[in-house]
Order: C-alpha cells, then sequence, then structure tokens
C-alpha cells in the first residue's frame, strides 16, 4: 500500500482545516487521543476509497490508539502536521 500517498491526502485535509477560521483552535483544543482517533479514521476512510478506484493495492488499517501509551499519541500527532517532504 502507498501508505505516503494517503497519509498526504489526509494532511491536506487538515491543512485545509486549520486553514479556516475557528476550526485550527477547535481541532487543537480536541484530547490528543481522539485527535489521532479522527486523523487514522480519516486515512482509513481515505485509503478505503483509493482501494477502490485501483491507485493502492491494501486499505490502510488505522492504529489502535486506545491501547498506546499517551506519549506514543502526542508523538505521532506531529506525524499528521509535517510537510510531505519531510
Amino acid at each position: 500500500m502507498n501508505e505516503k500517498l494517503v497519509v498526504s491526502i489526509v494532511r491536506a485535509i487538515i491543512r485545509d482545516i486549520y486553514g479556516r477560521y475557528g476550526l485550527e483552535q477547535y481541532f487543537r483544543s480536541i484530547e490528543p487521543r481522539i485527535q489521532m482517533k479522527i486523523y487514522e479514521q480519516w486515512i482509513h476512510v481515505v485509503s478505503v476509497e483509493l482501494e477502490k478506484e485501483g491507485v493502492i493495492e491494501k486499505v490502510y488499517e488505522p492504529l489502535n490508539v486506545v491501547e498506546m501509551s499517551f506519549v506514543d499519541v502526542v508523538n505521532r500527532a506531529d506525524y499528521y502536521l509535517m510537510n510531505d517532504d519531510e
């Protein structure tokens, strides 16, 4: 699966949401575990659609956020906000 493509699409969605008035603060105020769960679900949804269209071969399975430590959740949050060339 081309996870990089799927994540790039979701990063574009996040940047779009953050660029709209008031939504950046709203999303940043969500508890990190819930925020990460939202982003992981978005990556999954995008991958399902790309897989249906034959763009990728395998659907992305979201991380189990409930079982992750809080430190891992916070560290992973930066991953969603990175530029695609990082």
